[in-house]
């Protein structure tokens, strides 16, 4: 429609890197002659060139290989439009593609959307089908156009007409049977107009089942995002609606934590009323967006990951505060951050003696100055470390690796026995084990030279007793050669 010519490579095709510099680099620089060839002004619009890159989330395998990053190069440097199509959104691939790429993302047509353009299409090829007899037929495929046009051309081969009880009895023979991901569950129990309408409590239940685990979270992410059809545009009323349903959604919460500690599965169908059907009915509209993956389970992580730092970080000072993680956490970080900081702040070069004079005064490690200023600092805004001068920064780091620092506590991980496995395995472990061991005896030797917790006992210039007793007797038995 806008004249352009193009070429398109797809999951047929090879598409690796090699491939791509061969075939395609040199189409991104070329202009179409096919519009030389037209009649009239049309030439001015048909020289016009695009590359079409369907389903590069395939872009795996060996055959494949290299080519993604072969296509951002083209991207770089390209005079062409290059059109990328995907399936998933969210493959690791696509997350290096999309920075070099207008994301434009597509949702699944409603049925009402999809009904205007197959009733338009069964006019124009002579079809008598009546509205509700088109709405069992596309529900029927699961909203999939493709199919919906070859049951019409199928079902009308015999036939121009074709009844409602006809097309829901054909719909439910020809029913695509699918297995609903989370965005599309997400998208589903939110969902208004005709997909919804023929939904019974059992069948809007069954959606949480899909996955009971992530199903909640998905829930409990998007549903700020639905434009509900009850509220009528009046703010009051969604801000109610929204009240009520984040109300559910903690009921919900509160019946899965009975389920998770006590193992009570039975209330797996209370759990589906309360976080899925409820915040469904009340929020039933159209989302706003595409349905966005829960931020709760990367949240949860990095507050394990922060629990582990405290609990280390309260370890290596217990010495000196002789405090609970949750003291440590709550009162002490914020403090030993500005110690640690405002040196460098306002001395320079001059106050890293003092940092590090610090730290050894609460045996905090290099690591230990990172983790205290990551988690000291609140989320959004950089930590004051950050904003120093790089030169203070390598100072700071030259002067703390230069010296050696007591350490009161293991920094090195148990090793645990192993379970014999039969005599062979037996040989062939313990042969491993004297070289592990002679390698630690050797960097024990390092560690003992170096570390600051052990001192060496002093030689004395007078030699001991049996020392002289032996450098007696060698003197004899030269004596008695003689």
């Amino acid at each position: 429609e806008l004249g352009y010519s193009y070429v398109e490579l797809n999951a047929s095709d090879t598409r690796s890197k090699n491939s791509l510099k061969e075939i395609v680099a040199e189409s991104l620089n070329n202009t179409s002659i096919k519009g030389f060839y037209s009649s009239g002004l049309a030439h001015s619009g048909s020289m016009k060139h695009a590359l079409l890159m369907d389903e590069v989330d395939g872009m795996a395998g060996n055959e494949d290989r290299g080519g993604i990053q072969e296509l951002i190069g083209l991207i770089k440097h390209t005079k062409i439009p290059i059109i990328c199509m995907c399936n998933d959104r969210n493959h690791p691939k696509i997350r290096s593609l999309i920075h070099y790429c207008f994301d434009l993302r597509f949702q699944r047509p409603r049925v009402e959307q999809i009904k205007g353009a197959m009733m338009s299409i069964a006019f124009k090829e002579g079809l008598k089908i009546p509205p509700p007899a088109m709405n069992e037929i596309i529900l029927g495929a699961n909203q999939d156009i493709r199919q919906v046009l070859h049951n019409l051309s199928m079902w009308c081969a015999r036939s121009k007409a074709l009844t409602y009880d006809q097309a829901k009895a054909d719909s439910h023979r020809a029913k695509k049977d699918i297995k609903l991901g989370p965005f599309d569950v997400a998208r589903k129990v939110f969902a208004a107009g005709e997909e919804t309408a023929h939904m019974s409590l059992m069948d809007k239940s069954d959606l949480f089942f899909h996955d009971y685990s992530i199903a909640p979270l998905f829930v409990q992410e998007n549903y700020i995002h639905v434009k509900p059809v009850a509220a009528g545009g009046d703010m009051k009323k969604h801000l109610m609606l929204l009240s009520r349903a984040a109300d559910s959604i903690c009921d919900g919460d509160l019946v899965d934590r009975q389920i998770r500690s006590k193992q009570n599965w039975s209330l797996l169908p209370t759990q589906a009323i309360y976080a899925s059907v409820l915040p469904g009915e009340l929020m039933r509209g159209y989302l706003t967006q595409f349905p966005t993956f829960p931020s709760w389970l990367g949240k949860h992580s990095s507050t394990g990951k922060h629990d582990r730092i405290v609990q280390d970080l309260a370890l290596h000072m217990s010495l000196r505060t002789y405090s609970s993680k949750r003291t440590v956490n709550m009162e002490y970080l914020s403090h030993i951050r500005d110690a640690l900081v405002q040196p460098l702040t306002s001395q320079g070069v001059e106050g890293v003696q003092d940092v590090v004079a610090l730290m050894d005064t609460y045996y905090l490690m290099k690591e230990d100055f990172e983790n205290i200023m990551e988690i000291s600092s609140w989320g959004g805004k950089p930590s004051p470390f950050s904003k120093l001068d790089p030169k203070v920064k390598a100072a700071f780091t030259r002067a703390y690796n230069k010296e050696v620092h007591l350490t009161p506590y293991s920094l090195q991980a148990v090793k645990t026995s192993r379970q014999s496995t039969g005599p062979a395995l037996d040989s062939e472990y313990n042969e491993e084990l004297n070289e592990d061991d002679s390698q630690s005896d050797e960097k024990d030797q390092d560690s003992m030279e170096t570390d600051a917790m052990i001192k060496k006992k002093p030689k004395s210039s007078n030699p001991s007793k049996s020392e002289r007793d032996k450098e007696s007797r060698k003197g004899k038995g030269k004596s008695s050669k003689k």
